[in-house]
């Protein structure tokens, strides 16, 4: 049994260090960016959350052709989140960020209100909230520091490749452990 123990651990640590980790690295990158800009305009800097789950802007939306499907992330106003998939970009994570200045400048309360009757009435490319976020979004790039640059290809783009090469495998070991215990409980199954 100690065995086995120590097999989930060894599991449970490769997950934590090989995608855990780098998600926490590419937050803290993604803030350190956007911690620059807020300070710049003077707003509250929001959380990032990375995710090697697929999200978007209209993940609650069945119609997958719809143009949102390249914001590969989503922002939460009343918390001040901005929720991105691993493989963000840097067009992804400014768009997201000019969502979170708009709803600084409107009230979040307000923006909530604006932004979830244009998601009931209207495509993702004809929301207000989505064109301002698309304009804004070109503002921020020429707002953007080189350092900014150097933090996303230094810092960023190596996280992304090490849970590319890592997802895998750890997948992979988790499906194993799955087999295992439902080859169990099936011949546990059979002597009952």
């Amino acid at each position: 049994m100690s065995a086995g123990r120590d097999f989930i651990n060894q599991v449970i640590m490769e997950i934590e260090n090989s995608i855990l980790k780098p998600l926490e690295d590419i937050e803290s990158s993604a803030e350190g960016i956007l911690e620059n800009l807020s300070e710049s305009m003077n707003i509250e800097k929001p959380k990032v959350i990375a995710t090697v789950n697929p999200t978007n802007e209209c993940i609650e939306y069945v119609d997958k052709n719809q143009q949102c499907q390249v914001i590969t992330g989503k922002y939460f106003p009343e918390e001040s989140i901005i929720l991105i998939n691993y493989r963000i970009d840097m067009n992804t994570l400014l768009h997201l960020f000019a969502h979170h200045v708009h709803a600084v400048e409107m009230g979040k309360a307000k923006y909530v209100r604006v932004r979830r009757l244009e998601e009931l009435r209207l495509p993702w490319e004809l929301r207000p909230t989505e064109i301002v976020a698309m304009y804004r979004t070109a503002q921020l790039v020429r707002m953007l520091q080189p350092r900014a640059w150097r933090i996303y290809n230094e810092e960023i783009k190596p996280r992304i490749k090490e849970i590319d090469e890592k997802f895998n495998s750890v997948r992979f070991t988790v499906n194993y452990i799955e087999r295992q215990v439902e080859h169990i409980l099936s011949s546990r199954r059979s002597i009952q």
